[in-house]
């Protein structure tokens, strides 16, 4: 049974009685945000009887559809979850609740090393989108919503309410992610679920560590090719402090997600192109010849896809010969 909205004061009542020993959940460790719904219109989660092993969160990590991509966050630190409060109207002295519940936001702060500005672009490259949360709690668990047909679907945020902001040292503290969101108010809580850690293949507490490299490229480029350099993802860390990525090879070029190798797009003439890739002279930069037909002001959009990698795509304007 899925309830879609709080009883008010109609139909049975639910019988709360069992026996035995009863399972709870933990209090949340970490967040995975993901789109609350993907491309296809269906809800992102983890359908009933799924096999959560290493290859199906790696799948999710490194999906090609951004909407179907999850996004794992460091631990939480000083978290503070408030439950909903009853809206009420007070009739002869009396608070009388109206039916409806008034959500608080939900707050929490990164610490240290990984509370750099970088993560703070993590949280703003998302926090437009329609985005659901599901959280690993302390032992394991995967705490979200259960959609009444036993698929274990992400929480609802209010949208446009996840907000990062970085506090720099000073005297005495060190630096700081200062985070909040609100759930979205028509999410009821009836319907929060879990799945417990027996049923993970692949403990939890380890997926932080199989996100895809992020990386960045930059370029120059006339109209017989171009060249790339490409490099770890560091925001921070040092003005110029970058780790090349070595061995990009013409297999990660593709313009369909991967499924067709050595190719980038002419924008301009919207058209695939054939490309191959070699390397530069220097580590971390490639050279992309392209075929024959490309002329200056075109632009050509490139996209790299390998598993455990993942870059946006980058668009040159072709400017000399």
């Amino acid at each position: 049974m899925i309830y879609e909205i709080e009883c008010q004061c109609a139909g049975g009542a639910l019988n709360p009685g069992q026996s035995g020993c009863m399972p709870q959940v933990r209090r949340d460790k970490f967040p995975i945000f993901m789109h609350y719904k993907a491309s296809d219109a269906t809800l992102n989660g983890i359908p009933a009887g799924t096999v959560i092993n290493k290859a199906f969160v790696e799948a999710k990590l490194n999906h090609i559809d951004e909407t179907k991509r999850w996004w794992v966050f460091p631990q939480f630190e000083n978290l503070v979850s408030p439950p909903p409060t009853a809206e009420t109207e007070e009739i002869g002295g009396k608070p009388i609740p109206t039916g409806e519940e008034l959500k608080a936001p939900i707050t929490w702060d990164h610490f240290g090393g990984e509370a750099n500005p970088a993560l703070k672009a993590c949280y703003d490259s998302i926090k437009c989108e329609e985005l659901g949360v599901i959280f690993v709690t302390f032992s394991g668990q995967l705490n979200g919503m259960n959609d009444g047909d036993g698929n274990l679907v992400s929480i609802k945020l209010q949208q446009g309410t996840l907000s990062a902001q970085y506090s720099p040292p000073v005297k005495g503290t060190v630096q700081k992610i200062m985070c909040s969101m609100m759930i979205d108010e028509l999410e009821n809580d009836a319907n929060r679920d879990y799945i417990d850690t027996a049923q993970i293949a692949y403990p939890a507490k380890n997926w932080f560590a199989l996100q895809p490299i992020e990386v960045i490229a930059s370029s120059s480029a006339n109209a017989g090719g171009l060249t790339i350099d490409v490099y770890f993802h560091s925001l921070y860390g040092g003005v110029g402090k970058k780790k090349p990525v070595v061995g990009v090879a013409t297999s990660w070029l593709s313009v369909d997600g991967g499924v067709t190798p050595g190719k980038v797009y002419n924008e301009t003439d919207a058209a695939a192109i054939t490309a191959t890739v070699a390397a530069g002279a220097e580590d971390g930069e490639a050279v992309i010849t392209m075929a024959p037909g490309q002329t200056i002001g075109d632009v050509i959009r490139i996209e790299l896809f390998k598993t455990g990698y993942h870059m946006r795509p980058l668009k040159v304007t072709l400017t000399g010969t």
